[in-house]
């Protein structure tokens, strides 16, 4: 787990922006996993936000960011899916003491994975941004993503799918 040393924006799950576009991010935390196939996966947490990269070798086949600020990309969807890539988002909206709860779950239920990345922010334990790699096939990838806004009682969670094989073999 990361504690980051910056200070928690207030931002709202609503903000948040998609694209599948390349987007130039400085991550304030990171993981890239290898999966000894040529294909690598980063994880990154960019404050309130993330992004995921798949790689063959140094080509990059996939970014995924979710972000506020984004100029150019989507409002979050709840779901989408081509070219061998689907998202699924969804927001809860939960009262103090449920989202401690389960920013608190998620704390001990990733922290110590090598395939995920789990930060948090001064001021505020349960302003958490986590990913998970949890699937990690070479024909399908899944992850997870999870961002909770303790000021807004919101948790904004992700699954993504993706098959880098039909990418990679096209």
């Amino acid at each position: 787990m990361t504690l980051l040393d910056v200070p928690f924006a207030d931002v709202r799950g609503d903000t948040l922006r998609w694209t599948l576009a390349p987007v130039r991010c400085t991550p304030l935390a990171s993981r890239t996993v290898n999966l000894g196939t040529g294909l690598t996966v980063t994880l990154s947490v960019l404050g309130a936000s993330h992004q995921v990269v798949v790689r063959h070798g140094e080509h990059p086949l996939l970014h995924e960011t979710v972000a506020c600020g984004i100029a150019e990309a989507a409002p979050l969807p709840g779901a989408h899916s081509g070219d061998g890539y689907r998202l699924r988002s969804h927001v809860s909206q939960v009262g103090p003491d449920e989202l401690a709860e389960r920013a608190s779950a998620l704390v001990t239920r990733l922290g110590g994975r090598t395939d995920a990345v789990v930060a948090h922010f001064p001021g505020d334990p349960h302003a958490v941004t986590a990913l998970s790699l949890d699937r990690a096939e070479p024909a399908e990838l899944t992850w997870r993503t999870w961002h909770t806004y303790p000021q807004t009682g919101e948790i904004v969670a992700t699954t993504t799918s993706y098959r880098p094989k039909e990418v990679v073999s096209a």
